[in-house]
């Protein structure tokens, strides 16, 4: 586990104040809504792994806690796992998943918005 300075966790803290309400918002969503995969289509539990960013929240602090930034899909208590295919996946994968088109959309309307430089490795992960 990384080590911080006081001054460190001070600020990861502070960037991070925002996660709990914002993943019980969508666990909640999630529940109340019946959600399902939209990779694989299994039901959702209403677990914190089932929120996915698309662009990681520790490198795009600027959009962490954007709902636009977020698409449901299966976790760890899954036997598909889309979540992890999606973060671990290389960029073919992820092109090649059924939510390409939706992460593509999702990530042209985030782009106007973050404040991060966004290098042209990132955008061809999600740029068919």
């Amino acid at each position: 586990m990384k080590k911080y300075s006081k001054k460190r966790q001070e600020e990861r803290k502070k960037e991070r104040e925002e996660f709990p309400e914002f993943y019980q918002k969508h666990i909640q969503f999630i529940k109340d809504n019946k959600v399902c995969c939209k990779e694989c289509g299994d039901r959702l539990k209403g677990d914190s792994s089932e929120v996915c960013h698309i662009l990681p929240k520790g490198r795009f602090k600027s959009v962490s806690t954007n709902d636009d930034n977020i698409i449901y899909l299966c976790g760890w208590t899954s036997k598909n796992n889309c979540h992890s295919k999606f973060d671990n996946g290389t960029n073919e994968d992820v092109k090649n998943m059924k939510i390409s088109c939706e992460v593509e959309n999702k990530f042209l309307s985030l782009r106007e918005i973050i404040t991060e430089s966004i290098n042209y490795k990132v955008t061809e992960r999600y740029i068919k």
